[in-house]
């Protein structure tokens, strides 16, 4: 069991935990693809350093997401 990649998983739930907050959002909405993500490459035989790789990816993709789809629906 690698616990280096639980604690990335844990700290990567409070962030986005944290970030859905402060955009007043539902944190089921953010954590759930954290969670998702980690136990799919912990599950996988992953370790620390693809859990923040896959964290990242995350990131970036949400990053994208709110950036093109969400900046559109509030222009409308």
């Amino acid at each position: 069991m690698d616990y280096a990649a639980i604690a990335v998983a844990i700290g990567f739930a409070v962030f986005w935990y944290r970030g859905a907050e402060t955009e007043k959002l539902s944190p089921l909405l953010w954590v759930g693809p954290s969670v998702g993500v980690s136990a799919a490459i912990i599950g996988l035989g992953g370790g620390a350093i693809a859990a923040l790789i896959g964290q990242a990816v995350l990131f970036v993709a949400i990053t994208l997401y709110r950036a093109f789809v969400v900046k559109d629906q509030d222009d409308t």
